[in-house]
C-alpha cells in the first residue's frame, strides 16, 4: 500500500493525471504527503505560446489549462483530458469534465458589488438547480510575488452563501492594477470540492 502511495505520488507531481481524479488521490495523499508546490518560472512562461492557467484543488496535483476562447469577456480553458473552466474577470463561473461541476446562471463581475449581490447557482453530482447565491465584496490594496516580480494588486474578498444548503465561504482574488487581470486566486466552486488555487499566466 505504501509502495503505491509512492507510485502515486511521483507520477502526480508531474502533472500527468486528469484533472478529473484529482479528488480522488488528494483526499489519500494529503493527509500522509500532500503534493509539492509547483512554481511557474519565467522560462515555463515563455515555453507557452498562447494563455493558460495552472489550477489546483486542495493539496492536490496541478493542472494546466490553455485559454482557447473569449466570448463575451468570458475566458474558456481547456485541459488535454476534456476538462473545461470557464471565467469571468478571474471568476470560475462553469466547469465541465470534474468530478463535481458548476454553473453560476447570468453572473456578474466582482467589481462593483457594494452591498449583497444575488446570482442562481446550479451544482452537479449531487445536482442543486436554481439555488440562490448571496456575494458580497470587500477590497484592499496589496502586493503580490509573480514570475520573480512584485505586483501591485487590489486584493479582492467574496464572501458568498447558499442558504438553501448551508455552504459559506470566502473567496479571494489578487486584481493587477496595472492590467486590470486577476493574477492568482483562491476560490470555493464546489461544497464537495477542495478550495481551488488558481493562476492565470496571459500572453498579450
Amino acid at each position: 500500500m505504501i509502495r503505491l502511495l509512492f507510485v502515486i505520488l511521483i507520477l502526480s507531481s508531474c502533472g500527468n493525471l486528469p484533472i478529473a481524479y484529482i479528488q480522488n488521490f488528494s483526499s489519500i495523499n494529503s493527509v500522509v504527503f500532500g503534493f509539492p508546490e509547483y512554481e511557474i518560472t519565467q522560462e515555463i512562461f515563455d515555453e507557452y505560446e498562447n494563455s493558460f492557467m495552472k489550477i489546483r484543488f486542495g493539496r492536490g496535483p496541478h493542472s494546466i489549462l490553455i485559454l482557447a476562447y473569449i466570448e463575451d469577456e468570458i475566458y474558456e480553458w481547456v485541459g488535454n483530458d476534456g476538462v473545461k473552466i470557464f471565467t469571468l474577470d478571474g471568476r470560475i463561473i462553469k466547469t465541465s469534465g470534474l468530478t463535481n461541476n458548476v454553473e453560476i446562471l447570468m453572473p456578474t463581475n466582482m467589481i462593483g458589488i457594494q452591498n449583497s449581490k444575488y446570482e442562481t447557482i446550479n451544482l452537479f453530482n449531487p445536482d442543486l438547480y436554481s439555488a440562490t447565491i448571496a456575494r458580497t465584496v470587500g477590497t484592499d490594496d496589496t502586493t503580490i510575488n509573480k514570475l520573480g516580480k512584485n505586483i501591485q494588486v487590489k486584493k479582492i474578498e467574496e464572501s458568498f452563501r447558499v442558504k438553501s444548503i448551508g455552504w459559506d465561504g470566502k473567496n479571494t482574488y489578487y486584481k493587477n492594477i496595472s492590467t486590470n487581470q486577476v493574477e492568482t486566486s483562491l476560490q470555493n466552486i464546489h461544497p464537495r470540492l477542495p478550495v481551488a488555487k488558481v493562476e492565470y499566466y496571459i500572453k498579450y
